[in-house]
């Protein structure tokens, strides 16, 4: 095992550089080629078009085609999918079908472009849907805006604005022309709607993939066409089942991951001040800030997906100030695991967290960076060939999610920073604390591996990925390969590795977006944790040591270099060559068949015999977080883990 405590990472690049050369050549296989054909994991270029010509196409059809002269202002632009048709083309395997077929008349990528204005004094509200790869108007609506709200707030539908006295072919007159300039009527549309009806209702006998049929909807303001939508509509047993993993997914995520995390992060703040003897309570502040900073941040960035949505600008205020108030307890939360975690592995003799002023630091951080890259691109073969499998196994499928696009960003090229808050938060919550944690409880490491990693997996399953189950089962092995590079290097490789593994997969899917400054940004974002740890490795490349002791009462450098030193004055400093740590049983020393002497009437050792004793002698065995004798790392004479049973 590479020893943390070494500061410089014992690794063998030659053999991980290899194994990260096969992973490479397998994530290629099952993203870029045919050979592994997965929908889960298969990736291709493609490109939609600006928002800025989106605004122009909606302006232009106003004009032209609705007969709005009046002055439109400043319109919001939103990305929109039809969710529940990609997904149901996904999960039947229709997808290259229905983009042979109907994509470009009824596409599932959309920009919203909404006006807000005045016509004749009052405010209305224009919505006008551009296709994202065609750049055809395939939808719209213009009401008045008190209506608009109430349509997409309002519990209950509010009531018609439609002249009563029309009949159905008078409507039909007055929805024709712009039927035919959708592109609506080549597709043999049949009226469903009757005399009695609001409105227009079409279906298509002809225009059909799976179970799955073509719809057009109509309405009207007064004697003029208020508004086209058409769609294909998914059938019921498809969004039932959807409704029904949603409901599974909430389980998991707030009875499972919430509820576990809270708990951890309640342990954090408990053993923070048991064991302050070991901990710095100045260390993880500004991670702990920056993760807040960033998770505020996140919610203001996706204020295009609110003003494109149902979502009025009072749920959006509200969704911030929820984000800020629950931030800041989720961000203290971590800052206690941060020095909890560091605390807990100390108390141990054991440092997977090295700190800024320690033999090397520096040196440190860009060998963790090295090595964190290489098992980033092993993570991602190891995902990409668990897609797989399970998509054959679980008929595992995918689709859209508005809320997580990057065209519905304010600044999408700050979209890769989330990388940075998961690897930081995640490796300090679920590894540098969660895995000493919970193995005072199991006294298993690799079972305190499983459970902390099973509790990050549940906090990912509202991803829209069907089965929901799949993506707990898939973090499950992930989490496991983060804790034993976190077991193996030691905290800063396992974020690195965290963090270069999300940035790769961000980084991709902004370069896909084709335009150069996307390209360009998420080749940045690939290379920004390198950028970093060079930094890092310019200002503390030297060996630069600091007097204080951290906060553990001993200087870094004793802990490091002479654990067993009592006083420089008294004993000569020998550099201690550390083995490989074993875990081995307890040392138990057999009680000796006479007394040699009288026992002294004290049965405490007094101070000046601590640094005689053997570690069993030290520890109670099994009482600790580790119940072998570390042998390879003693504690400092005088010193006794937090567990250990006193002495009477």
């Amino acid at each position: 095992m590479t020893d943390p405590q070494q500061r410089i990472l014992n690794v063998n690049y030659k053999k991980l550089g290899l194994v990260a050369a096969i992973a490479l050549v397998i994530y290629f296989l099952f993203n870029f080629t045919t050979l592994f054909q997965s929908n889960m994991t298969q990736q291709e270029p493609y490109s939609l078009i600006s928002e800025e010509q989106a605004q122009t196409i909606a302006a232009d059809f106003a004009s032209s085609k609705l007969a709005i002269d009046d002055p439109l202002g400043d319109a919001s632009v939103s990305y929109h999918s039809d969710s529940d048709l990609y997904g149901y083309l996904s999960r039947e395997g229709l997808v290259a079908e229905y983009d042979d077929t109907y994509v470009n008349n009824f596409p599932y990528e959309m920009f919203r472009v909404v006006y807000h204005y005045e016509a004749n004094g009052d405010p209305r509200t224009l919505s006008v849907d551009v296709g994202g790869q065609t750049g055809k108007v395939v939808a719209f609506n213009s009401l008045p805006s008190s209506y608009a709200a109430q349509l997409t707030e309002a519990d209950i539908p509010p009531g018609t604005l439609e002249d009563q006295t029309l009949l159905q072919e008078d409507k039909e007159q007055l929805a024709q022309s712009l039927i035919q300039e959708l592109g609506l009527d080549t597709f043999g549309l049949e009226r469903l709607s009757t005399d009695n009806e609001n409105g227009l209702r079409y279906t298509s006998s002809s225009a059909k993939i799976g179970e799955s049929a073509l719809n057009v909807n109509v309405t009207f303001e007064g004697d003029e066409v208020a508004s086209i939508r058409s769609s294909f509509s998914p059938p019921s047993s498809y969004t039932g089942y959807i409704a029904e993993q949603t409901g599974w997914a909430n389980i998991m995520t707030y009875g499972g991951y919430m509820l576990l995390t809270f708990v951890l992060g309640v342990l954090a703040i408990i053993y923070a001040f048991v064991l302050k003897k070991y901990a710095s309570f100045t260390r993880g502040i500004f991670l702990s800030a920056f993760y807040y900073v960033v998770s505020v941040f996140s919610v203001w960035n996706m204020r295009p997906f609110f003003e494109g949505s149902s979502y009025s600008d009072v749920i959006f205020i509200v969704t911030i100030v929820l984000q800020i108030i629950m931030g800041f307890f989720m961000a203290a939360s971590l800052y206690f695991c941060f020095v909890a975690g560091d605390a807990m592995w100390r108390s141990q003799g054991k440092n997977m967290w090295a700190r800024r002023g320690e033999p090397n630091y520096g040196r440190h951080v860009w060998e963790s960076l090295k090595t964190g890259y290489l098992w980033a691109i092993i993570l991602l073969a190891v995902q990409a060939v668990i897609f797989f499998i399970l998509e054959h196994a679980l008929g595992v499928f995918s689709t859209t999610d508005d809320s997580q696009s990057t065209y519905n960003m304010m600044y999408p090229w700050l979209f890769p920073i989330l990388a940075w808050m998961a690897g930081i938060s995640e490796e300090a919550i679920y590894r540098l604390f969660g895995i000493p944690m919970v193995k005072k409880i199991v006294r298993s490491t690799i079972a305190a591996s499983v459970i902390t990693s099973l509790i990050w997996a549940l906090g990912h399953t509202l991803y829209p990925i069907y089965p929901v189950i799949t993506r707990p089962i898939e973090l499950l092995f992930l989490g496991l390969l983060f804790s034993f590079i976190f077991l193996r290097y030691g905290y800063i490789t396992a974020m690195f590795a965290h963090v270069v593994f999300d940035s790769i997969l961000m980084g991709l899917s902004l370069i896909f977006m084709g335009t150069p400054t996307y390209i360009a940004v998420g080749i940045v974002s690939i290379v920004m944790p390198a950028i970093v740890a060079f930094v890092i490795y310019l200002i503390y490349g030297k060996d630069k040591t600091r007097p204080d002791d951290g906060g553990n009462g001993t200087r870094s450098e004793e802990i490091t270099q002479n654990p067993r030193s009592v006083s420089p004055e008294t004993t000569p400093e020998k550099p201690i060559v550390r083995e490989p740590h074993i875990e081995k049983p307890p040392v138990v020393q057999p009680p000796p068949s006479a007394p040699l002497a009288p026992k002294p009437k004290a049965e405490s050792y007094p101070e000046s015999d601590a640094q005689n004793r053997t570690p069993a002698e030290e520890r109670t065995p099994g009482s600790g977080l580790f119940r072998e004798s570390d042998l390879s790392n003693p504690p400092l004479p005088g010193d006794r883990r937090e567990d250990d049973k006193p002495r009477e």
